[in-house]
């Protein structure tokens, strides 16, 4: 292996860690986002239906939220674990050339 290709493999083999360093990172944010879902009204649901039809949207809502952005966080990771593959196959290649 000449020189060139040695320090190919070696940016190669450094940009695959840091793609799949940065696709954990965001698979970790990803699993953070928690939808804080409120304590039930202490009112009964037959004395006021309304508060509790109420709370269960608020509810949903929150939960939409925070599901909403656990996927944008997942999806940054799978491009950077992409990278990473990518990458891993530009080293792996270049390792045998």
């Amino acid at each position: 292996m000449t020189s060139h290709m040695h320090f190919a493999f070696l940016v190669a083999s450094a940009l695959t860690a840091f793609c799949a360093f940065a696709a954990a990172w965001y698979w970790y944010l990803s699993s953070r986002p928690t939808p804080g879902i409120t304590e039930p009204p202490n009112a009964s649901i037959d004395d006021n239906p309304a508060i509790h039809i109420l709370d269960a949207q608020v509810n949903t809502y929150r939960l939409q939220a925070a599901l909403v952005e656990a996927s944008r966080l997942n999806k940054f990771a799978a491009i950077w674990s992409g990278g990473a593959a990518f990458w891993g196959g530009v080293a792996a290649i270049l390792s045998i050339i």
